[in-house]
């Protein structure tokens, strides 16, 4: 294919996007302004082409400039060139391949870490929130979309995986972790030494608000009062579970909105029979609280029925459509989810109501060996639990 019959075929692509996604050409939806910037696009791409002083390799020259226009969308939306695409529309095998149980996005044009698992792979290895991987197994993670990023960190199982992480004020840190095939985390409970319930939700998959239900009615039973939500860490599984999650601690109201461009609002509100635990609460969340998550933490904090103690969320709360093109296909967020007063969360998080430093992690690269004790003080759950005396407290003090 010839230079300029690609930049017509990349120009095509661009126009079929906006039809494809609003049903007209882009230029009518946003008005001049846009017809005004693909025109300076054109215009740039036409010089190049006749003045470059050097022959221009276009394929590389478009990718970078597809590259760069969902760079700057977020972290989830991507052009997949026909390769990826291919490998992205392959029937997963019939056997489920290993993993090390890491979510990703990309931040500063690369791969970053949103959470880990609890006792994945990658947990033991020492990857935490905001870790940006510079390269898989030697590939560079600076083109690559966030499909193919998780299809990479796949493989059989007990395979080693080599990883380059960056983080800040360190060197780059070379890490090896072998894939393991992992199943679902369910939510785990206890009664704390002062008779609190604690409720710890690392993943929101299928059923998961039953079995959140299960264990609050199992406190309950077991004479809890008081009921700490952890949703540290937790960035898997579906919006749609949830919302039903955060329905159990709600007495009705709207628990969470979905916004699209153009398509009406969705609100998702509670139903009152289906709260299981009114009584008081703190939620714990950090900057590898997302989605699912992040929706439960707003809607309970909105509603007045618990404070969010802990860090900044990480701001992860959308939808992707694959768009197909005549050269590859468009990975694209097209539906995000706000906090019942209308807030955006995806790109934005939540502010903590009580902001608490976790204790500061080990400066070496890796996580302590496996089975190594963990650090016994854990300030924002004592936050939390200081909050939660503090409101039984007022409870008893105040008149009927």
């Amino acid at each position: 294919m010839s230079p300029r019959l690609r930049l017509l075929v990349a120009l095509l692509s661009t126009s079929l996007v906006g039809y494809v996604l609003v049903g007209t050409l882009p230029g009518r939806v946003r008005g001049d302004t846009t017809y005004g910037q693909l025109s300076v696009f054109n215009e740039v791409v036409r010089i190049v082409l006749e003045a470059y002083v050097e022959p221009i390799n276009l394929e590389r020259t478009m990718a970078g400039a597809r590259l760069g226009l969902t760079d700057a969308l977020d972290g989830d939306s991507a052009y997949l060139d026909p390769e990826e695409l291919k490998a992205y529309q392959q029937p997963p095998p019939k056997t489920p391949e290993a993993e090390i149980g890491v979510a990703l996005t990309r931040r500063y044009s690369f791969l970053m870490v949103v959470a880990t698992r609890p006792g994945s792979p990658a947990e033991k290895a020492g990857l935490k929130p905001g870790d940006i991987i510079k390269t898989i197994d030697g590939r560079h993670t600076r083109p690559l979309p966030v499909l193919i990023g998780q299809r990479l960190l796949r493989g059989a199982p007990g395979s080693t995986l080599k990883l380059t992480l960056l983080r800040a004020g360190v060197d780059p840190v070379e890490v090896s972790i072998v894939r393991e095939r992992l199943g679902p985390t369910p939510p785990s409970s206890k009664i704390l030494p002062d008779g609190t319930g604690y409720l710890r939700l690392p993943e929101f998959q299928a059923r998961a608000s039953e079995e959140v239900r299960g264990e609050l009615e199992a406190l309950h039973t077991s004479g809890a009062r008081n009921l700490v939500l952890d949703l540290r860490g937790s960035a898997f599984g579906s919006p749609q579970e949830g919302v039903k999650v955060a329905e159990l601690f709600l007495k009705g109201g709207v628990v969470t909105k979905l916004q699209s461009a153009h398509a009406s609002e969705q609100v998702f509100s509670a139903e009152a029979s289906r709260t299981a635990w009114p009584g008081p609460l703190a939620v714990l969340i950090d900057n590898g609280t997302a989605g699912a998550a992040e929706i439960v933490a707003a809607a309970v904090s909105e509603a007045g029925r618990a404070s969010l103690v802990g860090a900044h969320s990480f701001g992860r709360a959308a939808n992707q459509k694959l768009v197909p093109l005549v050269e590859g296909g468009l990975v694209l967020t097209v539906s995000r989810y706000l906090s019942p007063k209308g807030t955006p969360i995806h790109g934005k998080g939540l502010e903590p109501t009580v902001p608490v430093e976790p204790v500061a992690p080990a400066d070496d690269a890796t996580a302590p060996a496996a089975g190594a004790a963990a650090p016994a003080a854990d300030p924002v759950l004592e936050k939390a639990l200081e909050i939660l005396r503090g409101e039984l407290q007022k409870a008893v003090t105040e008149p009927a």
